[in-house]
């Protein structure tokens, strides 16, 4: 289709289904009609992000769609950053393709790594957009694209994996003072990627990143410094994560002291206390911390006011804070022998705010679909669903399954191995001696003995499992 007829459909669609503007444009009088085309552009992102006026997407895509009608090429990307908001995925899609069209350098950049970070779900197209970035990358010095273009190399998404070629583009994004390129040098002097592991290395590595503005790699170089049993380092790099505003730094460093991490200079008393304190006043990262520690007894603080912390999470979400969703699913399934009606709340929750779940979606999805009381009719339509996917999607959702109802796994493992021409039985969803006959040999093909000789449906075996049934689906 011509870029102009493409894009004219695009937009009927959006004006189509624009809904009246929200309370700021309903009560204050907003000409934009006599704003100019710079001003216009303003006036849609403050919408758009809520600066100085009350958010209000739908009427800011209204306004970018017609600046993108008139011309403006980077409406198109802005557009495109609404419908991933609102999961939107193949809109987000044609929004980047018609402002590629329109000359819109940054609309190409985002519709490549788009394809290859596997954003627009099932309508990805991993070799497509590696292809792209290689174009974008000869085009543009965009620091962005050429790490996503070294971590498409690194990952083997979209080509084949090659290190040498990520290390290379890393090694020069680094000489930029590219902290997250300097980050992953450091992950592969940790994992020995080129010589043996030099953890010495990896810590200058992640210190130097930390430096160079990318704070998180603190949060890194605290983990690696437990990890040698450096505890004074540690401590020193979580209140760098703390003192840098990372997210979350603050209640991993009082988990860290609760849980004795920090050997003989861990204040078990001051974690529990920090935990409770910040989870109890509407910190989302503590009551995280704290709630996942309660899912063992040996870990609970006994004092925390649970039904408060839940109370105030539920609060958070409805206001639309995503850690807060997940943090409230995630007690809905695991502490529901203490929540009352956990199940029904976590339906609820599923069905009116799983938009706000990222990447626990399709695991919480996949919980509050399963009925444990009808397992024969439940097991056939989460095989339905799960093998209708592919890629990284069908990975997530036969982990979520797994997570759910074990037996149910096992039907899903019985079917795809069936379908490979491993399994000759019924889908029974009893881990036979057939079954695992057909799994070890499915292994050993693909290179995963080493990990399923010790179980097939031990955790380590099952995700080598699950992702090398995603590979194979790609290839076919």
């Amino acid at each position: 289709m011509h870029f102009f007829q493409y894009s004219r459909a695009l937009l009927a669609v959006v004006f189509l289904s624009t809904t009246a503007p929200v309370a700021y444009a309903q009560t204050v009088d907003v000409d934009t009609s006599v704003m100019s085309p710079t001003e216009l552009y303003q006036y849609a992102e403050a919408l758009r992000l809520g600066r100085g006026v009350d958010a209000d997407p739908e009427q800011s895509l209204t306004l970018h769609a017609q600046l993108a009608q008139a011309g403006r090429a980077q409406s198109f990307e802005r557009m495109s950053a609404i419908y991933f908001a609102q999961n939107r995925l193949e809109e987000a899609k044609a929004a980047l393709e018609a402002g590629r069209d329109a000359g819109s350098e940054l609309a190409a950049m985002r519709l490549a790594t788009g394809h290859v970070q596997q954003r627009f779900g099932a309508l990805s197209d991993p070799e497509l957009g590696f292809a792209q970035l290689i174009e974008v990358t000869q085009n543009s010095d965009n620091a962005n694209a050429r790490y996503v273009l070294a971590r498409a190399y690194a990952d083997g998404t979209g080509t084949n994996v090659q290190l040498d070629e990520a290390r290379a583009i890393y090694q020069k994004l680094a000489s930029e003072g590219h902290g997250p390129s300097i980050r992953r040098l450091g992950d592969f002097a940790k994992e020995g990627a080129f010589s043996e592991p030099d953890l010495t290395a990896a810590a200058n590595y992640y210190r130097s990143a930390a430096e160079s503005g990318f704070d998180y790699s603190w949060i890194v170089l605290a983990k690696l410094s437990l990890d040698l049993g450096e505890y004074q380092q540690a401590i020193d790099a979580y209140k760098s994560a703390i003192a840098a505003n990372v997210a979350g730094a603050g209640a991993a460093y009082a988990r860290a002291h609760f849980l004795g991490e920090f050997g003989p200079l861990s204040d078990r008393a001051f974690g529990a206390n920090e935990l409770e304190i910040n989870a109890e006043s509407g910190d989302v990262y503590a009551a995280s911390e704290a709630l996942e520690l309660w899912e063992r007894r040996s870990r609970r603080i006994s004092s925390l006011d649970l039904d408060g912390v839940l109370a105030t999470l539920d609060t958070k979400m409805r206001a639309g804070d995503e850690t807060a969703t997940a943090t409230l699913a995630r007690a809905y399934r695991v502490l529901r022998w203490r929540i009352p009606q956990a199940r029904a709340r976590h339906t609820e929750l599923v069905q009116n705010f799983g938009d706000q779940l990222g990447r626990a979606r399709v695991r919480e999805v996949m919980y509050s679909s399963y009925d444990t009381g009808r397992h024969a009719q439940s097991r056939q339509a989460a095989y339905e669903m799960v093998s209708s996917l592919n890629g990284e999607e069908f990975s997530q959702a036969a982990r979520a399954l797994r997570a759910t109802e074990m037996t149910a796994f096992v039907f899903l493992l019985q079917k795809e191995l069936g379908d490979l021409g491993y399994y000759r039985g019924s889908a029974s969803s009893v881990f036979n001696t057939a079954t695992l006959r057909a799994t070890m040999d499915f292994c050993r093909d693909h290179g995963i003995s080493d990990t399923c000789v010790h179980g097939p449906l031990t955790y380590p075996a099952s995700i080598d499992i699950i992702s090398k049934l995603a590979d194979v689906r790609g290839q076919g």
